[in-house]
């Protein structure tokens, strides 16, 4: 079943990726031909101009050929008053200037190209988190083996994440925006590889907790790193994986204080990568994450004789306030003047 799993995704890539071809082709097309009606309709909105303003000084002189009779005549009504409602002029301007409506996506493209890739890039984020399962069961290989080949299917996937995304650089269009392939296969590159880790760790023993904690932050940092290229989706699974990895590492005697240089390091990626793409949404959930690691802390605080916690506690706080504060309220308002300052309520919950 994994491995069908692993060949359904990939078959359903591979036809999502040639429908986004032909949507392309047709797209372009379609704006060509669009293109052209948008010429015919100006042309023909200028000789309509021209031929109103042609005939448009007949009337005047036709008026000034009226014979002068003894009764005085009435005054001549303006232009525009005279004309008959058949020649009165019509807007020409307004087809040309009317932009094209949107062409919706049919049923059978939502189907066909949108949840094909969610639904294949699903299938090899499972796969890859079944293969060492996989691989134990069948007893085909062993563990360091298992391990590698967990770690180069990441790599793999990884790889063809950035390979598609320069390669779509190079197209005129994006013919499906909301099912990007790219950041898809990213995902399931780093959801694969923090399997691998937590497996090397968690299953087998071969990496040590302080390895595994710096291998898993090192993923989470880096696919929030990736997500300035690859999109929003991907800084929320980064950034959800960082915040989660304290918790799939265990230790026989816990330090609080890698604890909080770690968390310290993924609230300024996280706040650098929002103030990069301006998503407010990511620091909130920075703030959030740091909020919830605090109050965890202050559970093992109070337990604590020595106070070891408790400092940590406290410098956590201090630490995570002055980041908040730099980023969301301090270097976003740099250059506003004191004339126009208005209060940040969402960077003073913050």
């Amino acid at each position: 079943m994994d491995v069908l799993a692993i060949l359904i995704g990939a078959i359903g890539l591979f036809l999502a990726l040639n429908a986004r071809k032909g949507l392309a082709a047709l797209e372009q097309k379609l704006e060509g031909y669009a293109a052209k009606v948008q010429l015919l309709a100006d042309e023909v909105a200028r000789l309509r101009a021209q031929g109103q303003a042609q005939t448009a000084p007949d009337v005047p002189d036709a008026a000034r050929e009226a014979p002068m009779e003894a009764s005085p005549a009435p005054p001549v009504a303006p232009v525009q008053d005279t004309l008959s409602p058949a020649e009165e002029p019509t807007p020409a301007a307004e087809p040309a200037t009317t932009p094209p409506a949107p062409i919706s996506a049919s049923l059978e493209e939502r189907l066909g190209t949108r949840w094909a890739v969610w639904v294949g890039g699903l299938a090899l984020a499972l796969g890859g988190l079944l293969l060492v399962r996989y691989s134990i069961e069948q007893g085909v290989f062993g563990p360091g083996v298992r391990v590698v080949l967990g770690g180069l299917f990441a790599l793999i996937l990884v790889a063809a994440g950035e390979w598609f995304r320069r390669t779509e650089r190079k197209l005129p269009v994006e013919a499906i925006p909301t099912a990007h392939v790219p950041s898809i296969l990213t995902a399931a590159g780093t959801v694969t590889a923090f399997a691998t880790v937590y497996a090397a760790h968690a299953l087998y023993g071969f990496i040590g907790p302080a390895g595994a904690f710096v291998l898993l932050g090192i993923i989470g940092v880096a696919t929030m790193l990736a997500a300035a290229l690859h999109g929003p989706a991907l800084a929320g699974l980064g950034l959800a994986g960082s915040f989660v990895v304290p918790l799939l590492v265990s230790s026989q005697s816990p330090n609080p204080w890698p604890l909080v240089v770690y968390l310290i390091a993924v609230a300024a990626a996280g706040y650098a990568l929002a103030r990069l793409r301006r998503w407010l949404w990511l620091a909130a959930s920075v703030v959030a994450g740091a909020f919830l690691w605090g109050a965890a802390m202050l559970g093992q605080a109070a337990g604590d004789t020595a106070g070891g916690w408790a400092q940590a506690l406290f410098v956590h706080v201090g630490v995570q306030l002055a980041l908040a504060a730099a980023f969301m309220a301090l270097e976003p308002h740099l250059s506003t003047s004191d004339d126009e300052a208005a209060p940040d309520w969402i960077a003073s919950a913050a």
